[in-house]
């Protein structure tokens, strides 16, 4: 505790330390090592713990004490089972609110996840890259289709007021937030096909996750995440408005430049930096 406040008292403009630390629970989705609830994977093999659930207790009650935002790298339902009863048992000891508790990744999860976590009041950094890549592959290995098509399920998450924040875990997906975008508001896989359509974000919702809602989600949306006086100047400039070209346009639009700290910067290619 005493490393992290030594951390802030660095912070500059351009670094910042703040009160949240990541902690991991489960396996990841690339490597099918997530925890599944029953009937487990299709093929037999078990998932793995990065931290058991004893140990991941304790070390999440010392920094829940000590008032952290706590973000959880999990994927699979029976990790975010255990993550939940471990902030269940944390508010039963000690209750915070708006302690934006934070689930990460959110690889695979029923719908009775999507609810506890509304019911918990915690909120989701979500990678629907997942869906678009492993969508089609883990209906035919691991998961089966009815549970492929819930890979990052979204939509009943917003339908619940739960925040959703969006993110590429890059180099596990790529560092493109309004692909990201469109995943999560198209919900098609590789070869087109649509998994859980009542899964999808609206337009609207997966700008904010990309944006205001991804600055919530690391307790800075007061210094930036949207354009208004008093935040930092810094932004990306688009070549088209995501609200004119819909859904079906975001993925192709292109990153004129970006502002940063009020100066205009084009990027290369651009006819501005020619």
């Amino acid at each position: 505790m005493k490393l992290v406040g030594e951390l802030k008292a660095k912070n500059t403009r351009h670094l910042i330390f703040n009160n949240g630390i990541k902690l991991f629970a489960d396996g990841a989705m690339f490597s099918q090592a997530m925890q599944l609830g029953e009937p487990g994977y299709i093929d037999g093999h078990k998932g793995e713990w990065i931290t058991q659930p004893g140990p991941f207790l304790e070390v999440a009650r010392s920094y829940w004490n000590a008032g952290y935002q706590i973000h959880v790298h999990t994927n699979g339902d029976g990790g975010a089972k255990m993550v939940l009863d471990t902030l269940q048992k944390l508010q039963n000891e000690k209750f915070r609110a708006n302690h934006r508790f934070t689930i990460e990744h959110y690889g695979y999860a029923d719908d009775g996840t999507s609810r506890r976590i509304a019911e918990l009041g915690a909120q989701v950094s979500a990678n629907p890259f997942y869906l678009y890549d492993l969508g089609d592959r883990y209906a035919e290995n691991g998961l089966g289709t009815d549970r492929a098509s819930r890979i990052a399920p979204l939509g009943g998450l917003v339908k619940r007021n739960v925040p959703v924040g969006l993110h590429s875990d890059f180099p596990m997906a790529p560092a493109e937030p309004l692909f990201l975008a469109w995943t999560a508001t198209s919900r098609e896989t590789l070869s087109g096909k649509v998994f859980a359509p009542s899964e999808r974000l609206q337009l609207d919702h997966a700008i904010r996750a990309v944006t205001i809602d991804a600055a919530y989600m690391i307790g800075m949306e007061v210094e930036l995440g949207s354009i208004e006086a008093g935040k930092l100047a810094d932004f990306a400039v688009l070549d088209k408005d995501p609200y004119e070209v819909g859904v079906g346009g975001l993925r192709n639009i292109k990153v004129w430049g970006t502002v940063f700290e009020g100066k205009p910067y084009p990027a290369k290619g651009s006819a501005s930096s020619r």
